[in-house]
């Protein structure tokens, strides 16, 4: 199939989960199914309880409106928040037994600019920034530390293009298009604190930024889904480094397809793979929107929101991905992937984590000795009361010392923080 039928055959994203709001109760449903596991002998199987709920309100708990993505500070004080319905940053300490309270929250207003829709955020490695992405605003926003330890908003990077623009095919808004920050959806940072990268939706692309050692953010160049014919970047909403930062990969929604890019010890990205629905007989691998890597870079697990699965590919010694399994709602032993979109995995790579938005549901699953997997649990909602906080899962993510999962959710509006030990 040619690039140009791609294109035609592909539809475009639904970006309803950056709005809508229902509730629904929460229950937990444990899944040891008469299996025998066959898991590495170091694999531990955790069990998930909550512990603490807290919920957007506007007095004294704020900045979980539309709650998209959530991280721990390197030092583990704080968890930053990215909420697109509250167009903000928010920020939470961290207490004794990962017990979270509300700090401080940044909205936009006559001096913040640039988080409009703010769909997600990269801590940088050595803690001083946070840099945050923003869909409606087109716009790459920096925060950075004071001598106080506080944080405090420098900066947006952006192209200054009117909303009602960004989606247009009019010549004269792409050439406009410079930083390639249209529908800006998600962003990632090497661990040497030297490069950004965008995935932008309108863009069609992945942006490229060089931080150099004044900490001055350069915009360095912009791989685009039409440079060429072998790239799937349309619709691009997720990218991820591999753990030895030699790997860029980036989710394009609307071509079904993952572009992986090879990276050099200078920064420079070269053309790879592209792994392709049709192309590669993958199973279920439709409207791919969350992607992770294993600790140990062999495996990549790619979250997706059409197909409604779990698809894990493999790498080989030159590279190169092959596909090895599909885990979707068409499976006997499952239901709950729907509008599967966030995936990311234990600090020891044998659990892997998946937040299914339109299931109201977490899954849990345990890495076998083969790389397959095999599911663990699913934390769901299935009631009708508005108090009910598993309200369409936007993001997982575990911490460091792997003791804890922090759930933020898209249309409950809420930071749920769960208990692995």
């Amino acid at each position: 199939m040619s690039k140009q039928d791609r294109h035609k055959t592909s539809s475009s994203y639904n970006f309803t989960i950056l709005n809508s709001k229902i509730g629904l109760v929460t229950v937990l449903v444990s899944l040891i199914l008469g299996w025998t596991p066959s898991y590495a002998a170091n694999a531990t199987l955790k069990s998930i309880s909550e512990i603490q709920v807290l919920k957007d309100s506007g007095f004294g708990m704020d900045g979980l409106a539309g709650a998209r993505v959530a991280e721990l500070t390197p030092d583990g004080s704080q968890i930053l928040v990215s909420s697109a319905d509250d167009n903000s940053l928010a920020i939470f300490d961290v207490g004794q037994d990962f017990h979270l309270t509300f700090n401080h929250v940044f909205k936009n207003d006559a001096i913040i600019d640039g988080l409009n829709g703010a769909a997600s955020l990269v801590v940088a490695p050595d803690g001083k920034r946070v840099y945050v992405v923003s869909y409606y605003d087109s716009a790459l926003t920096v925060f950075e530390k004071n001598k106080q330890g506080d944080f405090e908003f420098i900066k947006a990077i952006r192209d200054g293009l009117p909303y009602e623009d960004v989606f247009s095919e009019e010549e004269a808004v792409k050439i406009k298009d410079k930083l390639a920050l249209l529908g800006a959806y998600d962003i990632a940072i090497t661990a040497d604190n030297s490069q950004l990268f965008v995935a932008s939706v309108a863009s069609n692309a992945v942006a490229i930024f060089t931080i150099n050692k004044n900490g001055e953010i350069i915009f360095e160049r912009a791989i685009r889904d039409g440079d060429n014919n072998d790239y799937g970047l349309r619709g691009a909403v997720n990218v991820v480094i591999s753990p030895d930062n030699s790997q860029v990969l980036i989710a394009g929604y609307n071509e079904d397809a993952i572009t992986i890019f090879n990276r050099n010890t200078k920064g420079i990205l070269n053309y790879s793979q592209t792994l392709l629905n049709e192309k590669d007989s993958i199973e279920n691998m439709l409207g791919p929107q969350g992607l992770a890597i294993s600790p140990d870079g062999k495996y990549l697990y790619v979250a997706c929101g059409k197909g409604n699965a779990l698809i894990v590919f493999a790498k080989n010694g030159q590279g190169k991905y092959s596909y090895i399994q599909s885990i979707g709602n068409s499976d006997d032993v499952i239901d709950s992937l729907g509008g599967a979109g966030h995936v990311t995995t234990s600090p020891d790579g044998m659990q892997i984590y998946i937040a299914a938005e339109s299931s109201n549901a977490v899954v849990t699953f345990i890495k076998l000795s083969d790389g397959k997997l095999k599911i663990h649990s699913i934390v769901k909602s299935e009631g009708t009361k508005q108090t009910d906080e598993l309200n369409g899962p936007a993001s997982v993510y575990v911490t460091p010392n792997g003791e804890h999962l922090v759930v933020t959710t898209g249309k409950g509006d809420s930071l749920i923080v769960y208990s692995l030990k």
